[in-house]
């Protein structure tokens, strides 16, 4: 009988004596069986890895959408409340054309304030600055105010505000 030494590249995990033929078969067995096992295992890591990313890749563009959908959500119930509000008539009139007169700079300079013709009649008895003239427009929005003065034109518009707002809040989003 001769011998012949196997030289192994991990270490024995069992050993048994066999007939020459059968023991290099079963080495050679249990070679390729940690060798498989140790490719799966890491195809596996591999693939459970690009999964893992995927999966947060996904979370994040949920969150994102999720809060995209939640800003459009809340600015059309703002713009359905603030219809509800002005069809009822129930809104500052008068205290939002003293704020859009302030916010002209124009002082007690002539101006010439231009509003829906419902809330011109609700303001026909109000007392404003000198020189501060209330004119019904059929183009001027219920709630809005139109500021006309010397310096140019102030326009106070409540749907234009929402919109203002709905594109900072996906700009900020995005």
């Amino acid at each position: 009988m001769s011998r012949e030494e196997l030289v192994l590249d991990s270490p024995v995990a069992e050993a048994r004596l066999l007939a020459h033929g059968d023991a290099v078969r079963e080495l050679l067995l249990a070679r390729a069986r940690a060798e498989g096992e140790r490719a799966a295992r890491a195809a596996a890591g591999t693939c459970l890895d690009v999964a893992v990313e995927r999966l947060i890749a996904f979370e994040e563009e949920a969150r994102l959408s999720l809060a995209r959908t939640a800003a459009e959500l809340a600015l059309e119930i703002a713009r359905t409340l603030l219809r509800t509000e002005l069809a009822r008539g129930s809104y500052d009139l008068e205290r939002i054309v003293r704020e859009t007169l302030s916010e002209a700079s124009v002082g007690r300079s002539a101006c010439v304030v231009h509003l829906h013709p419902a809330d011109h009649a609700r303001l026909a008895d109000v007392r404003f600055r000198s020189g501060t003239r209330l004119e019904p427009d059929e183009g001027v929005a219920r709630g809005d105010v139109h500021v006309e003065t010397s310096l140019g034109l102030l326009v106070r518009d409540l749907d234009g505000a929402l919109e203002s707002i709905g594109k900072r809040l996906q700009e900020d989003l995005a």
